[in-house]
């Protein structure tokens, strides 16, 4: 399980890389479905993915590598279980070494932060700086991805959120609009509480649906739903953010990455 982003370079030098986040359910990494890839590539200036769901090891390095010379495309971040990350740092680093990726993203809190004992928790924070400087030496940007467990408040009143921000120093965020607005967050004070921390976006959209009875929400193409992102990217240009994800989970990606894509652009958010 493979490819999981593309990647628009949609602004000019020195200005945050719009990336487009697409899952791929496929198995092997031959079966990457470059036809519609390519498509979308050529059709909105993409230049760059992210990959994830895969076994960091050298065989598929190279198969990637091989992909994206063949395509013009490169890597931009890699997104890694923790516990290859802590684990098993030297097949990381060699990965990106092989496909020249620079930015090493943690995919998520460990379940036993979530469900176990709130010390396993801080043992995980204690792990976040020590290990920035492992990767730091071989010129490696180690950023944090969360979802909702971290705004779950500990038995001291402070979010995970809370507690990441205050116990750490070098440790980047990837922050997710989708997330934090669907747990009464305002993505864009998010963003600023991160400040310069802030490594990269995932943009994806909050809507709700009706589910028998219930009201169910769900995420949706970027513009679709109750976000504001017009103070979320004011926010992310304040506080310097290097790229922007677009993220879709949808049955029909490409039409509603595309979206996505043109509703960012016509919002005119000047840098």
């Amino acid at each position: 399980r493979i490819v999981k982003a593309l990647a628009a370079d949609v602004h000019g030098p020195g200005d945050p890389h719009i990336r487009i986040h697409l899952p791929q359910r496929q198995h092997r990494l031959a079966k990457i479905q470059i036809a519609p890839l390519r498509h979308t590539a050529d059709k909105m200036g993409i230049s760059c993915l992210e990959v994830a769901r895969i076994d960091f090891n050298e065989k598929n390095a190279d198969e990637i590598w091989a992909i994206m010379g063949n395509h013009n495309i490169r890597p931009v971040s890699i997104q890694v279980k923790p516990k290859y990350v802590f684990g098993d740092p030297e097949s990381v680093i060699r990965f990106c070494k092989t496909t020249e990726c620079k930015n090493v993203v943690i995919s998520q809190l460990p379940f036993s932060c979530v469900l176990g004992e709130e010390d396993r928790f801080y043992e995980f924070v204690g792990l976040l700086d020590k290990t920035c400087e492992i990767y730091a030496k071989e010129g490696i940007t180690l950023a944090y991805h969360h979802h909702n467990w971290e705004y779950i408040k500990l038995s001291n009143g402070k979010t995970r959120m809370e507690e990441l921000l205050t116990l750490t120093k070098r440790i980047r965020f990837v922050h997710d609009t989708y997330w934090t607005a669907r747990c009464g967050i305002d993505p864009a004070k998010q963003i600023r509480e991160f400040g310069d921390r802030l490594l990269g976006i995932h943009l994806r959209d909050l809507t709700f649906s009706k589910k028998l009875i219930d009201v169910v929400p769900h995420d949706t193409w970027v513009g679709g739903g109750v976000i504001d992102f017009r103070s979320v990217l004011s926010a992310a240009k304040k506080v310097g953010c290097e790229y922007f994800v677009i993220e879709q989970n949808s049955k029909d990606p490409y039409s509603d990455i595309e979206k996505s894509y043109n509703y960012l652009l016509s919002l005119n958010i000047e840098g």
